[in-house]
């Protein structure tokens, strides 16, 4: 009788053990869901596939998706899986964007060698790709004038262009400027005129796109006077850098 009585309290726990084991893997019974995982393969059509051979559909916050995300997913009680977007980490996913802004005026004199600029500045990281875009403010004396250059990790590649009043141009105008449109390597320098009133303001939009190797680093925006004066070349508040990793 002992040992009869003991066949059944195991047969018990058996099924009671199959019971959990069931209801935790049967959607309906243990209700919706979350986790982490990893990308494997990415579809076309808006699905990844996970490390652990779950196709997912991606949410439409979740762009750009990369194989190596590491990304949280969610099941409906009904079986269906959805990808809710991937983890933040120290660096700049796949698709988001970081602002440098001036904070405060910043004047040089007597300088033409391009410096850093104070406030306009990224870590950027190895083996990833930006876009670049920006709004320099400025004033600059004609034949002081300005110049934009670039301090970049070694090794990086990519172009910028600034689009700014042409050198030549004397005094304000209401009738328009001569604009610069080169396109420039990412570390090359480009002058941009000031006028006869150093009391004039004017502006560069700035676009373009870093290919940082496999060094990473400082990405900022130097600048100087274009030739060196008793009159100050300054940088606004208010002008801005934007970084958008795209790959």
């Amino acid at each position: 009788m002992k040992s009869s009585f003991g066949s059944v309290r195991q047969l018990a726990d058996a099924l009671q053990k199959q019971a959990v084991d069931a209801g935790a893997s049967t959607p309906s019974v243990r209700g919706a869901d979350w986790r982490l995982a990893t990308v494997q393969t990415v579809n076309a059509g808006g699905t990844v596939v996970t490390d652990d051979g779950i196709t997912v559909r991606q949410l439409e916050t979740y762009t750009l998706p990369q194989v190596g995300d590491v990304i949280v997913i969610s099941q409906s009680s009904s079986g269906n899986w959805c990808a809710v977007g991937r983890l933040a980490t120290a660096d700049l996913g796949i698709g988001q964007t970081q602002i440098a802004l001036k904070t405060a005026d910043t004047s040089r004199t007597n300088n033409a060698a391009p410096a850093d600029d104070p406030h306009l500045s990224f870590t950027v990281t190895a083996n990833a790709t930006y876009a670049v875009d920006g709004w320099i403010k400025y004033s600059a004396l004609v034949d002081l004038d300005i110049t934009i250059d670039w301090t970049t990790p070694s090794g990086a590649l990519g172009e910028w262009t600034g689009h700014g009043m042409g050198l030549g141009t004397t005094g304000q105008s209401t009738s328009g400027y001569s604009i610069r449109t080169e396109t420039n390597d990412v570390a090359q320098p480009r002058n941009f005129s000031g006028t006869t009133s150093a009391a004039g303001e004017y502006s560069v939009l700035i676009a373009g796109t870093l290919r940082v190797q496999e060094t990473g680093g400082i990405y900022a925006l130097q600048w100087a006077q274009g030739n060196s004066g008793g009159t100050a070349t300054t940088v606004y508040t208010d002008s801005w850098l934007r970084l958008t990793r795209i790959a």
